[in-house]
């Protein structure tokens, strides 16, 4: 299914995640496996247990490049932009924002453009 995510940009020209393990970088085109990683202040949310019972983690991502809440761009310079993604194994959280996705898999596949994230509000009203 397809879903976006919102990803910091650094200097390097790669793409991270916000928040948590936001030090590797995503790979576009490949599937990538969510990991567990709890981080003070962050609730904690996984998609379920691996086989030896450890905690998958789980991406998360919405079913429409709109998050008012997070930020374009930092006082320190740091930009975000969308990213359009396939996730796989997916459990969807109704929160007060709307719909969050949170999934096993992810599978970058663009940086949305400006007119891109515009078509897409605007379709899914």
């Amino acid at each position: 299914m397809i879903a976006y995510k919102k990803v910091r940009v650094l200097k390097d020209g790669n793409y991270y995640p916000l928040f948590i393990d936001n030090k590797k970088p995503f790979l576009f085109g490949e599937w990538m496996r969510s990991e567990y990683h709890p981080k003070a202040g962050f609730a904690p949310r996984s998609i379920g247990t691996n086989a030896d019972g450890t905690e998958m983690g789980g991406w998360h991502s919405c079913p429409t490049p709109e998050a008012s809440w997070i930020a374009d761009e930092l006082k320190s310079g740091e930009k975000r932009v969308w990213m359009e993604c396939e996730i796989k194994n997916v459990k969807e959280y109704k929160r007060p924002q709307g719909i969050w996705f949170l999934s096993e898999w992810i599978k970058p596949l663009r940086i949305l453009t400006d007119d891109d994230i515009a078509n897409l509000t605007t379709t899914a009203m």
